[in-house]
């Protein structure tokens, strides 16, 4: 998982760290695992294998999105023709003939799932964690004070990646 490095995250946060700090890839690491974690997937284009019990229904949720190509499919070990199933809301699948997975049946799908290239707002997200993670590093992380006149000042602190994951909810997998 490498949708954002080193560089860009330097280049993001317009800050040149000694030339033997490893930290600044470490954070980038977090970042992306972060991502992963709140949209419950890895963003980038890889091949999954995943095994689904049918439970009677249409429908049948897969744990990566966006689907890009069904490669493989069988039913309770036996190949089928993945031709015969299409995909709905970029994680679901379903037959193209409306049969429904049967309760008990064990279906196995290869499928490609991800992006080439993972959308800007979700690589602006990870940076902005990263960013976040590193200043963490300094002690001073998202201080910001303010001065009232009469009665002095406030300082306040954030650590909360969570206002940057709010902006990339849309691309989280949906059960």
């Amino acid at each position: 998982m490498n949708f954002i490095t080193k560089d860009d995250l330097i280049a993001f946060m317009h800050k040149v760290p000694d030339s033997e700090d490893s930290q600044p890839e470490s954070y980038c690491k977090a970042a992306m695992e972060t991502v992963a974690d709140y949209l419950g997937y890895n963003p980038e284009l890889q091949e999954y294998t995943q095994t689904i019990k049918g439970d009677g229904g249409a429908l049948a949720a897969l744990k990566a999105l966006p689907i890009n190509a069904i490669s493989a499919f069988s039913v309770d070990g036996v190949e089928s023709d993945p031709a015969g199933l299409e995909v709905e809301d970029m994680n679901y699948i379903c037959f193209k003939d409306n049969s429904v997975f049967a309760k008990g049946s064990r279906y196995e799908v290869t499928f490609s799932a991800g992006w080439e290239n993972v959308p800007e707002i979700i690589k602006t997200t990870a940076l902005q964690i990263a960013s976040l993670y590193w200043e963490s590093a300094g002690g001073n992380l998202a201080v910001s004070s303010t001065s009232f006149a009469d009665t002095g000042s406030r300082v306040f602190n954030n650590f909360a990646s969570d206002r940057f994951l709010k902006q990339i909810a849309k691309y989280r997998r949906v059960f």
